[in-house]
């Protein structure tokens, strides 16, 4: 099986009509304040900053974020950007179709100008407004300052950062609890153990898991994780990748 770009899916679910090549998608967490417009829509807010903006009338798609079921990030509903107030965008989502209403946190993904930072895996995972942090819970990004100043350099270090990070929590956790050593099912290191592959695992292993991410990033978006245990999961079921051409 073949994973669609991300893009495409949202594309048919028509929050994009036509393709802006100068803008870029992403996701904003939306702010406690809601007002009810009608029975069937809510006028949310995203809060900016960094000088990110909104264009007016700008459509957008809102997703609930994964807490414990699957079934928390489906689309709430859709709708545009009515009002700005300096820092403050207020859009109108309708939510009939769906019957779930907006709650803080929940994502709206909508088109901003295309960074000028470096495109590499990070800033396409910050576009979901996903979070890394190390065993430590150190953050690895900032995941708004990303989009002004990021460089290949900088995804290079993050990449050995985190790689380090993933064989200092296997080792540790393969000395301090090893009952946490289970077998991995599936994939190419089937049979073996995650603490084990952990302490070896390669720089390619890390890439490899943000492709998985990057395309499917609905249990991800919208919050902040430790590298090293999403990664141990994604191990323990095989890590999976997406087919490329």
């Amino acid at each position: 099986m073949r994973f669609l770009p991300i893009i495409l899916l949202l594309v048919t679910g028509k929050l994009l009509a036509q393709p802006d090549t100068s803008k870029s998608l992403r996701a904003f967490p939306i702010t406690n304040y809601m007002v009810d417009a009608s029975d069937s829509v809510k006028i949310v807010q995203l809060h900016l900053y960094d000088g990110t903006t909104v264009s007016e009338k700008q459509m957008g798609m809102l997703r609930g974020v994964f807490k414990s079921e699957k079934s928390d990030t489906t689309v709430i509903g859709y709708g545009r950007c009515n009002l700005i107030k300096g820092d403050y965008y207020y859009f109108t989502i309708n939510y009939k179709k769906s019957g779930l209403l907006p709650k803080e946190g929940d994502l709206l993904y909508t088109l901003v100008k295309k960074p000028a930072s470096y495109n590499g895996q990070v800033l396409k995972l910050a576009a979901h407004f996903i979070g890394l942090q190390n065993v430590y819970e150190q953050n690895l990004y900032d995941r708004y300052s990303i989009f002004q100043k990021w460089t290949k350099q900088d995804e290079e270090a993050l990449l050995d950062s985190a790689i380090n990070d993933i064989h200092f929590t296997g080792k540790y956790f393969l000395e301090n609890n090893p009952a946490m050593n289970i077998a991995i099912i599936g994939g190419k290191y089937d049979g073996k153990k995650v603490l084990d592959i952990m302490i070896i695992s390669t720089k390619k292993d890390l890439t490899d898991f943000f492709d998985y991410v990057i395309v499917r990033p609905r249990l991800y978006a919208g919050r902040e994780w430790k590298v090293s245990e999403i990664f141990a999961t994604w191990l323990s079921l095989g890590s999976p990748t997406p087919i490329k051409e």
